[in-house]
């Protein structure tokens, strides 16, 4: 990750008075980001906030509960006067809860960690969605535990409410990805916090989880540094590819970008059941889960082989002056201006052309960049003479090497018959048209 890679990007951290959420404050300050931390320490705050204006950072505190929405909303509003509207949310904010067997908590203790847990991310990421969602633009960045994904003893509210979140990443994840927005779950391994030393100190943690102290014997703890390098790398977009996933201090980000075909393919990295075979309804309900864990409409899939090396194939999407050829080839539209486009993750491009018919206005925002394999973006258009009112479908573009480059583009989310076979019969003719531009024809 370069250094400004966050540059004047509004960051909120939540929970970061200490500790993980500090060293996740101070490494996006680092990256360029302007960051907003929020706890209910007023005094911690301004200990953070100093850290990073003493290295020349731009922070500021906003002292809140993420248990109380009135709080959180009234923060998010200070956060837009003094920054500007959120690009990132870290929802760091946690406590341990109650340790001991289940059958011995005391229920209004148990449910309070669930409210820090599970409840605040639900505040916080709802008081943010509005304005990510009307520009196209955000992301999301749940710290959850590695004990969500196999159950502990004895540690029950803990576990529960960061395995929720787990599952809340997934389920938004799909919910927004048409709006270009990205949500990821995050494990950050063992950090010896104040909230770890409950665990290792008190009565109930010396009781209950011997296991524990092992972990910092052993040298299996990691500095604060490790979560808080993986979050600000997140939260820059290079990941956006890995929206909806469960990832670790322990996995190496670019391997899984590279693997992440697989990766949707065999469902890696999301909360699953495995099961022996069974009954003759399995298919069946596979079938109506796979469609559950995906919004509605309608998806195009789209092949096509051109004699360019797989470095002239993917430039071609991106450079203004071949798009501007390929775009209108075969057809009698004009440009109204020449083609705009900045193809980096998290920066956009629009087109506007016009012919007998109108104006089209198309517009997207990159989620992924990763050259010369693969683009991903938002496709995005008004209201259309030949498809009724606006729309915002999400675009995915793959380049392989074959005998020159066979590329795939895989369009989700149109909404109906009549969308999917315009978009069809345009994504046709803008492949011819990147056919004639290759053999010099397109003028």
């Amino acid at each position: 990750m370069q250094l400004h890679d966050l540059q004047d990007r509004v960051v909120l951290v939540t929970g970061a008075g200490r500790g993980i959420g500090r060293a996740i404050a101070v490494h996006v300050a680092q990256a360029g980001g302007r960051v907003a931390v929020l706890s209910r320490s007023r005094e911690e705050l301004d200990e953070t906030v100093d850290i990073i204006t003493r290295s020349g950072g731009k922070a500021a505190a906003f002292a809140a509960s993420v248990t109380d929405s009135d709080q959180v909303t009234g923060a998010i509003d200070r956060i837009l006067r003094s920054f500007g509207a959120v690009d990132v949310l870290v929802n760091n904010a946690g406590t341990v809860g109650p340790l001991g067997p289940f059958s011995e908590n005391e229920v209004r203790d148990w449910w309070a960690a669930i409210e820090v847990n599970l409840r605040g991310t639900v505040i916080c990421t709802r008081a943010v969605l509005p304005s990510m969602m009307a520009r196209r633009s955000g992301r999301i960045i749940n710290v959850s535990s590695g004990g969500a994904a196999t159950g502990m003893t004895y540690f029950s509210s803990y576990i529960v409410g960061k395995t929720a979140l787990l599952r809340l990443t997934e389920c938004i994840a799909t919910e927004l990805r048409p709006y270009g927005l990205s949500v990821f779950a995050v494990g950050p391994g063992t950090v010896r916090t104040a909230m770890a030393e409950r665990s290792l100190t008190s009565d109930d943690g010396h009781r209950w989880l011997p296991w524990f102290r092992r972990i910092f014997d052993e040298g299996l703890d990691v500095a604060a540094d490790l979560p808080a390098t993986l979050v600000t790398a997140l939260a820059t977009g290079r990941y956006d590819a890995l929206s909806g996933r469960f990832v670790t201090i322990a996995d190496d980000l670019d391997q899984l970008l590279a693997s992440v075909d697989r990766i949707e393919c065999e469902e890696l990295y999301v909360l699953r059941v495995n099961r022996l075979p069974a009954s003759r309804i399995a298919p069946a309900l596979r079938s109506i889960n796979a469609a559950a864990t995906r919004p509605a409409g309608l998806t195009l899939c789209l092949e096509r082989s051109l004699p360019l090396s797989i470095e002239e194939a993917f430039s071609a999407w991106i450079e203004p002056a071949a798009i501007a050829r390929w775009f209108v080839h075969g057809t009698n539209v004009r440009w109204v201006s020449h083609p705009e486009v900045d193809a980096r993750a998290g920066r956009g491009f629009r087109f506007r052309v016009t012919s007998e018919e109108g104006l089209f206005d198309f517009s997207g925002t990159y989620r992924e960049v990763t050259q010369p394999r693969r683009l991903q973006f938002t496709w995005r258009w008004n209201a259309l003479p030949i498809i009724e009112g606006p729309g915002d479908t999400s675009v995915t573009v793959r380049f392989e090497k074959s005998a020159g480059t066979q590329i795939t583009l895989v369009q989700e989310h149109l909404p109906h018959a009549e969308a999917y076979e315009a978009h069809r019969r345009g994504w046709e003719r803008c492949f011819d048209g990147m056919a004639a531009l290759s053999r010099g024809e397109c003028g």
